[in-house]
């Protein structure tokens, strides 16, 4: 996907529509809602990744986002402590998130990754948003 991966590429609304696609209208409800969560986003763009989303609150890193070809794709890193992977359990999120983080290995971080083709992920995602501003 060389837009997304040209630095001069301006990331307009236009050729984020072209790059997703269908999961456009995903794309646009995710943007309007995090407002509601105080988040600011920040494309940036780095030599060994391309375009990337930053959402942050305040100076905290929430979300990474990328645009890729029909879907977009959010990361949560979390720091490693038994309290946030039993927190993340005690979500109501869907059982997939779940198991991805039994297989994820532990380290001094980790991450909950989700592909987001249709908006009925993003409940999830919002879910997602809450536990990483309450978690210390």
């Amino acid at each position: 996907m060389k837009q997304m991966k040209d630095p001069n590429t301006k990331l307009t609304e236009e050729v984020l529509a072209e790059v997703l696609g269908n999961s456009f209208g995903a794309w646009k409800k995710f943007n309007d809602e995090f407002l509601k969560y105080d988040l600011r986003l920040e494309w940036r763009y780095y030599k060994d990744g391309g375009w990337l989303a930053k959402i942050t609150r305040k100076k905290n890193t929430i979300i990474w986002g990328s645009a890729s070809e029909g879907f977009f794709s959010v990361s949560f890193l979390f720091s490693e402590r038994p309290h946030i992977r039993a927190g993340i359990q005690k979500l109501d999120i869907s059982d997939e998130l779940k198991n991805s983080l039994v297989s994820t290995p532990k380290g001094t971080f980790f991450s909950i990754a989700i592909d987001v083709y249709e908006e009925s992920q993003l409940l999830d995602i919002y879910k997602l948003i809450e536990y990483k501003k309450s978690v210390k």
